[in-house]
């Protein structure tokens, strides 16, 4: 009887370790998919931002009796290895067309009055208007030799990707309780 004890312990205590190592690696696995937190994924190549906007980080908006911005300083001085960060900045207003038909009784259209914020990284800036329920991207400045891609994800999730020779920044904006992006920084290989 001794003998048989031992068998169903030594099998209770295999049993026991087995289930809680296949937990703890579960439990890894599954942690970033039931957490706010963004995966981290270690790559030499690639350097991920996140960026959340306050009230104070919106870009002024613009009326159309603003004089247009005088001219900036050029973009060839910036640095590559500037870090993905915030400014203020003018957008530049854009002229409106005049419709191919004209109507009976003109209407205004309605100012967009959306926060517009300001994502830079190393391949350009992009400028968004935020809502809770859309984001535009209104405007680009890509850095000289590169090229930009915008993919629609949904209303509230919009991926540029600025491409250049040996170098991408792809910028995902997004809603989440608030507005956010994130910058991936891909180098060349």
């Amino acid at each position: 009887m001794g003998r048989s004890w031992r068998f169903v312990l030594a099998w209770l205590s295999a049993a026991v370790a087995a289930v809680t190592v296949s937990w703890l690696g579960v439990r890894l696995g599954v942690a970033p998919a039931i957490t706010d937190e963004a995966p981290v994924a270690i790559d030499v190549n690639r350097r991920y931002t996140e960026v959340r906007f306050g009230a104070a980080d919106a870009l002024p908006s613009v009326t159309p009796s603003t004089p247009p911005p005088s001219s900036s300083p050029s973009r060839s001085r910036r640095k590559p290895s500037s870090p993905a960060t915030t400014r203020p900045a003018t957008p530049r207003p854009t002229p409106s067309r005049p419709s191919a038909t004209p109507s009976a009784s003109p209407s205004p259209t309605a100012p967009d009055l959306r926060p517009r914020y300001r994502v830079e990284a190393e391949g350009g800036d992009v400028i968004a208007a935020y809502s809770s329920t859309r984001i535009d991207v209104v405007g680009t400045e890509p850095v000289p030799g590169y090229t930009v891609t915008v993919t629609r994800r949904s209303n509230t999730l919009v991926v540029v990707r600025l491409a250049g020779p040996s170098h991408a920044s792809a910028v995902t904006l997004y809603w989440n309780a608030g507005p956010g992006a994130q910058i991936v920084e891909e180098y060349g290989g």
